[in-house]
């Protein structure tokens, strides 16, 4: 975790491990993803003094500090996300000792699973962010129709159609209404959930999720209960069934769903780093301004800073 003077406050920290003993050692590659969380969760550090710019642009009373609200809850999301895939490598990498290899299996597709998770979560709170900012500008009312809003959300909503799911109709509509604003920085902004969607390896992430969720998670022990029809078709109308001590059943490997989960956060984490470096342009182009455009920190200067 991150620590901070007594003179400071934080608005954003990262945990390297979920083990007391500190997991793995943190290395350049992954250091650099946590600092892509890092730098949407000190959004929160702006959330006030954008509020008045938006204020000052029309927008709705709160507009502005939810939209910085959300994007700094997503970058603790992806912190998490990248957390949980780190300590599932542990267990990935250690050799079980005899008897023990179902802890480590079950270990490791339990933290594995769980980072997929926070990535997806993370995903549709980036949505609802992106959303937020193309929603800004007045020719994006194509968004209206799409969501059944009326205008820009109403701020802190907590119903169905403010709360967006990151999805091929979702980001669809999002690029439609972006590029009808002929404004180049807010479809830019978008773009990169448009490659997100698109990739392998987010696919691979919600498919896990859904037969999880919606349909059957298969156990994690090899010899568990299948996932299929026991019975064979022989033809000619003959159906059999095979007893035995083991049913057959084979789990997904560890080693799938490890790489799965970290191919899936590091193209979520690749996605938020563009839209974060694309996001002082894209609210200068929705009328907006927070930050000056040449300044990619996205954070205030420090006697801006509440």
């Amino acid at each position: 975790m991150e620590n901070t003077s007594h003179e400071s406050v934080a608005v954003g920290a990262v945990l390297g491990s979920f083990f007391p003993d500190g997991g793995k050692p943190i290395d350049e590659a992954d250091s650099g993803l946590f600092q892509v969380s890092l730098k949407w969760q000190n959004l929160a550090a702006v959330a006030q003094l954008a509020e008045v710019h938006g204020i000052l642009a029309g927008m709705p009373l709160g507009y502005m500090a939810e939209l910085l609200g959300r994007a700094a809850a997503a970058g603790e999301q992806l912190g998490l996300a990248l957390t949980a895939v780190r300590d599932a490598e542990v267990w990935h990498d250690i050799e079980s000792e005899h008897g023990q290899e179902n802890r480590r299996g079950i270990a490791g597709r339990a933290l594995a699973e769980s980072s997929g998770l926070w990535s997806i979560s993370t995903g549709h709170a980036v949505a609802n962010v992106v959303a937020r900012v193309v929603r800004a500008h007045s020719l994006s009312t194509h968004l209206d129709k799409a969501f059944k809003w009326e205008g820009p959300p109403e701020p802190f909503d907590i119903g169905r159609y403010s709360n967006l799911s990151l999805n091929d109709g979702t980001v669809k509509a999002l690029l439609r209404a972006a590029s009808a604003t002929a404004a180049l920085p807010v479809k830019s902004l978008v773009d990169p959930l448009v490659h997100l969607v698109k990739s392998p390896a987010w696919a691979a992430l919600t498919s896990r999720r859904d037969i999880g969720y919606h349909r059957w998670r298969p156990q994690s022990i090899e010899g568990g209960a299948l996932t299929k029809n026991p019975w064979m078709d022989e033809g000619r109308g003959t159906m059999s069934l095979s007893l035995g001590s083991s049913p057959g059943h084979v789990p997904p490997t560890v080693d799938d769903l490890v790489a799965e989960s970290r191919a899936g956060h590091d193209a979520l984490s690749s996605a938020m780093a563009d839209i974060i470096a694309r996001l002082p342009e894209a609210m200068k182009s929705v009328g907006v301004g927070i930050w000056k455009v040449d300044d990619d920190r996205t954070v205030p200067p420090a006697s801006e800073t509440k």
